[in-house]
């Protein structure tokens, strides 16, 4: 791994994923969920698949649709459902035709202080950026923010961004409407020398912004793991996840191994990632607090 992405996880090692809730037993069991996910066969008829999804519009009542504008190539279906539809459809004869059909968990932000200078805490003397600084302080890298959004607040207005996208909103301005993910940014990448405010760790470094949080903080999976694609697929270089949930995830875990088999670092709140135990050495970096 090169210096610069080395700074750029160092960076993130420090932000609020260290405020990840670590007790990982009974993960698949305590999430929270109102909608569902079918990932239908790429070898399936699409003739057929949406005959089946019209079958089952009409048995609940309810509109199957893509998630977003880049689900159609991987064929990911929501509709909204509680346990017994999940429950019902799983055993039906959708199961041969799916890879997955899994609840569409939700997640949210991590817990942030609200101390308007709460940043200037971080010991940057403990992590010896001075000297780091000499070296490297970002540029070329690409930090992608899974979060609530970024604004770019007084701080930010030097830092370099690069195109995002809103995935709850399905739309390319991915401002924060929340603050978490402008805290995050921030920290990463806090623009630096602009008598304003207090430094950023990997100052020169680029932010992708990819809002899956809404405003009240709250967000899916399935928009998390389109998020993650997104990233790898324009070029990331790092992905940060400071949120947290319950419940593993298929689709996370497929979103994950698709950003690393591009190359992209993953630092993500352990015990929150939906992802199996055995699978954090190998698939990204993970933060215990």
């Amino acid at each position: 791994m090169n210096f610069l992405k080395r700074i750029g996880i160092l960076a993130l090692f420090f932000l609020g994923v260290s405020w990840a809730v670590c007790n990982f037993q009974g993960l698949a069991n305590k999430g929270e969920f109102d909608s569902i996910v079918l990932n239908f066969k790429q070898d399936i008829a699409i003739t057929e698949v949406e005959n089946k999804i019209n079958k089952i519009s009409n048995k609940y009542s309810q509109k199957i649709y893509f998630n977003s504008e880049f689900s159609q190539k991987e064929r990911v279906y929501v509709l909204k459902g509680n346990k017994n539809i999940l429950k019902n459809i799983q055993q039906s004869e959708l199961k041969e035709l799916t890879d997955y059909i899994e609840p569409n968990y939700q997640y949210h932000t991590l817990e942030a202080v609200n101390d308007p200078r709460y940043s200037e805490q971080w010991n940057l003397e403990n992590i010896n950026i001075e000297a780091a600084w000499k070296q490297a302080k970002g540029k070329g890298v690409t930090v992608a923010v899974i979060d609530t959004g970024v604004s770019r607040v007084p701080d930010l207005q030097r830092t370099e961004f690069v195109e995002g996208y809103d995935f709850v909103n399905d739309k390319k301005d991915a401002t924060d409407d929340h603050g978490h993910g402008t805290h995050v940014a921030g920290t990463v990448a806090q623009s630096t020398n602009n008598r304003y405010g207090v430094a950023g760790v990997a100052y020169q470094a680029k932010i992708m912004p990819l809002k899956v949080l809404s405003a009240a903080g709250y967000g899916t999976i399935s928009d998390i793991a389109e998020a993650i694609r997104f990233a790898a697929d324009n070029k990331a270089d790092i992905i940060n996840m400071s949120l947290g949930g319950g419940g593993a995830s298929q689709m996370m875990e497929d979103a994950i191994n698709y950003a690393h088999e591009k190359g992209v670092v993953i630092v993500a709140a352990a015990g929150n990632s939906g992802l199996s135990s055995a699978s954090y050495p190998s698939r990204y970096a993970k933060v215990i607090r």
